[in-house]
């Protein structure tokens, strides 16, 4: 019996009404460079046990590290004592019955774990060669790699039981470019994959190149026009829109979109999905933070806003189906958020507009609350007559991300990996782009 059914056994033994318990351990290599130089390698192993003990009602949460089938029965009664001490939940319907799990490809590469620290030290020294190797105007200002490995049990006192394990390699580079006195832009690459598929070589190639391609900067006068998003960008416009469609936000009423369930809220070509067992997805799994099964769920389609992502509980409080997303009990979280590619090339996007920038990175913030888009513009270039003129500078986005969803004129046929986002370029029309040229 694992350590997670032991501790929902205990918690009914004094008394609980439903237990909910997840057993996770771990071990990961962590290579980080700073200034061109490997400037920490750490190797680190941990194990937890977190324990949700509900007694009418009442939800007591506690958790410890490293844990031992001793010291579970002194979580058990802590939480059992926490449980008593509090106010029922009136929201609290209950925990979420089993239900058969889907198969999910790609979860675990065995590869990964065999990689040693000496190894992971040699990807990022040869990083580090290559970038300096294609210019020496260009240096790493950090990076880090990292490779860990992960093995997670769910248990509750339904009957749920699940065990799977995983595997992640992560590996970003933050570069620059200085010639003279003058410094570029900051760019960014990264790779991100279940599987030890990380080619070292292209990515060191890639953040150099991002880097030359930004010096010399120049600013430019405010205007509205067509801004194309970097995935690295519109990663971020969709992971906004993600937090409008979670179930919890909904019912909280912080979400606007709240009643909009129906309703179009984007132009026609745009579909997204939260595939929670895609292959090889990084937030793919056979069961979610509850212990319920992934799924698949279109939640744009056409435009239109088919459904909000919930948990077992915000499903039963918005009287919907649960679809896979629970981070927790209380909680809910996007799995893999997959945007339907375009027709569009890159280049043919830019090619197709007459006034605009093309965004690489943006340092600022996009509030799924209201919608607010404001940033400084990374890696940003101005775009003239359908040709990319220069990089610029003292450049910022201003708009809505609720009016952007309208304004989309295109998407990309390529998408790229961020994270749990898979994501193409986006292009859209009449954004307020503010200069530091004199008008």
């Amino acid at each position: 019996m694992s350590l997670s059914e032991l501790a929902v056994k205990y918690a009914l033994k004094l008394g609980a009404s439903e237990v909910h318990s997840v057993e996770s351990e771990g071990e990961v290599i962590r290579v980080e460079v700073e200034r061109d130089t490997i400037s920490n390698v750490s190797y680190g192993r941990s194990s937890s046990l977190g324990l949700a003990v509900i007694v009418d009602n009442r939800i007591g949460f506690a958790s410890l590290k490293n844990p031992t089938r001793e010291s579970i029965k002194l979580l058990a009664e802590r939480g059992y004592r926490l449980a008593k001490s509090l106010k029922p939940n009136p929201y609290w319907r209950g925990l979420p019955e089993p239900k058969p799990y889907p198969h999910v490809e790609g979860l675990y590469d065995w590869r990964i774990p065999k990689l040693s620290v000496d190894e992971a030290v040699e990807l990022m020294r040869t990083a580090i060669s290559i970038v300096k190797d294609r210019d020496k105007r260009v240096s790493i200002v950090n990076g880090t790699l990292s490779i860990a490995s992960s093995h997670r049990t769910i248990a509750n006192s339904k009957g749920i039981y699940c065990e799977e394990r995983f595997t992640t390699m992560y590996c970003d580079l933050l570069t620059v470019a200085k010639e003279g006195g003058e410094i570029g832009s900051f760019a960014y690459e990264d790779h991100s994959s279940r599987k030890m598929d990380l080619n070292i070589e292209k990515l060191a190639v890639k953040a150099a190149e991002k880097a030359l391609s930004s010096l010399k900067p120049k600013t430019v006068k405010s205007f509205r026009g067509t801004v194309i998003l970097d995935p690295d960008v519109s990663s971020m416009l969709f992971s906004a829109l993600s937090a409008a469609y979670n179930g919890l936000n909904v019912w909280r009423g912080i979400s606007p979109l709240k009643g909009k369930l129906g309703e179009k809220i984007a132009v026609e070509q745009l579909e997204i999905i939260d595939d929670g067992v895609r292959p090889w997805g990084l937030a793919s799994s056979k069961a979610d933070g509850e212990g319920s099964p992934r799924r698949t769920t279109t939640v744009v389609e056409d435009g239109v806003l088919k459904t909000f992502i919930n948990n077992t509980f915000t499903a039963r409080l918005l009287d919907m189906e649960e679809t896979g997303n629970a981070a927790g009990l209380l909680d809910v979280a996007p799995s893999n958020t997959v945007v339907k590619p375009g027709d569009y090339d890159v280049e043919e996007m830019v090619g197709e507009t007459d006034a605009g920038l093309y965004v690489g990175r943006l340092s600022g913030h996009i509030r799924f609350e209201d919608g607010l888009v404001s940033g400084t513009v990374k890696q940003a270039f101005l775009i003239e007559n359908g040709e990319r003129r220069y990089p610029v500078t003292e450049c910022m986005i201003s708009g809505n991300l609720y009016d952007i969803l309208k304004e989309i004129t295109g998407l990309s046929r390529e998408v790229e990996v961020k994270w749990n986002n898979i994501v193409p370029a986006v292009m859209v029309k009449n954004i307020s782009i503010i200069g530091g040229g004199k008008p």
